[in-house]
């Protein structure tokens, strides 16, 4: 398989991954590099037998980097749009967020779409399955807040890795049903990293200028799990989203 992270291309060789490897010249800094296991770097213009039966793929056997390099050369892509205003067409309640598994839940939850994965799959999994219908080539898992950090806000944390797992799951379930009837146009599915509500830049606090309320070895694990569940999960890449640098 291949992932695009960051602009920079990778092959996996093994499922088994422990951290991401740096692609970029090494800088002066005292946090410990990632690497992935069994790791080699894709060229930018891998070999047309990467992806020999195009425009079938055949998953787990073919490139997803080298189809895509075809595929986007060839014609216009189109990727999903918006999750969050989908949702909000069922004007769900507080109980719909809940759910059954999270009916006692200590704190309010409406608003928490993520959650949706785990007490609504069927309603993301529609989502998905209309985008793809109207035409979408590639589709986003609802996954924009699953960061520890951004579910901080529900006391969530604890369930980042698998939000990212069971979206990512649902949304390959999806894309290989809609892929199964129209073999000639594969579907696929981008891991969807987005923003946390916190910012390793900027003070929280007028008054003091040097406070942060994230450190970036915090945002450095936060977003390693979120990929961790994504790629575990079955996605085909990973798509950075609305990320401010600053």
């Amino acid at each position: 398989m291949h992932y695009r992270l960051a602009g920079f291309g990778f092959r996996t060789t093994s499922a088994q991954h422990t951290r991401f490897v740096l692609t970029h010249p090494p800088v002066p800094f005292s946090h410990p590099p990632r690497t992935f296991t069994q790791t080699t770097m894709a060229s930018d213009t891998p070999s047309p037998g990467l992806a020999p039966d195009y425009p079938r793929f055949v998953r787990g056997r073919d490139s997803t980097l080298a189809y895509f390099h075809k595929l986007f050369r060839e014609r216009i892509v189109i990727f999903d749009g918006a999750m969050g205003t989908m949702i909000q067409k069922h004007r769900l309640t507080e109980e719909d967020y809940r759910g059954e598994r999270f009916k006692d839940y200590h704190k309010l939850v409406r608003g928490n779409n993520d959650l949706l994965t785990l007490t609504q799959p069927t309603i993301i999994k529609d989502i998905h399955r209309k985008y793809l219908k109207g035409g979408a080539d590639l589709i986003g898992t609802n996954t924009f807040s699953s960061t520890t950090i951004a579910q901080l806000d529900y006391d969530m944390g604890s369930l980042a890795y698998e939000l990212n797992f069971e979206s990512s799951r649902i949304a390959r379930e999806v894309a290989d049903e809609v892929t199964a009837e129209e073999p000639e146009r594969p579907r696929f599915v981008g891991g969807s990293i987005g923003p946390t509500n916190r910012t390793a830049s900027i003070s929280p606090d007028v008054v003091d200028a040097s406070k942060r309320n994230v450190t970036f070895d915090e945002l450095d694990d936060a977003y390693y799990e979120e990929a961790r569940g994504l790629i575990d999960g079955g996605c085909d890449f990973i798509i950075i989203e609305t990320i401010l640098i600053r």
